[in-house]
């Protein structure tokens, strides 16, 4: 449900390979890269390890005008994790008292599975220019 801020881990991995997607760190540094979306641990060493959880607000469908999900580390905030300024903002923390800890990535929910963003430079572009806090590598 995009209004509760819900945050799941049932979505499957992609059947298709190495696709394009966008990654934010807790650095604030934002670039594009290519990631195998159906192997799990590409997925997991994208954002730093760890078990992964996927995030999804109205805030972020506002803002893309579509439906992108968030990659996360589901145990970001156990492992004390740093705070990663973007995913928190578009996760509504203050709303939630939770922020996002950790890197991340996004993703498109297809069905069940998840894929990259066929059009991740536009989507990037369009990150820096709105959070001017984001840098690229």
């Amino acid at each position: 449900n995009y209004k509760t801020g819900e945050r799941k881990s049932q979505m499957r991995l992609m059947e298709k390979s190495t696709m394009k997607t966008v990654k934010v760190t807790t650095n604030n540094i934002i670039s594009v890269i290519d990631i195998d979306f159906s192997d799990l641990h590409s997925v997991q060493n994208a954002i730093g390890g760890g078990y992964i959880e996927t995030v999804h607000t109205q805030r972020m469908f506002d803002y893309f005008g579509r439906p992108i999900i968030l990659i996360v580390n589901e145990e970001g905030i156990l492992k004390d994790l740093p705070v990663n300024a973007f995913g928190s903002d578009m996760y509504g923390y203050l709303m939630h008292g939770n922020p996002i800890c950790g890197d991340l990535i996004l993703a498109v929910p297809d069905g069940e599975f998840l894929r990259g963003l066929e059009d991740a430079e536009t989507v990037m572009e369009k990150m820096i220019k709105d959070f001017k806090y984001l840098g690229g590598k």
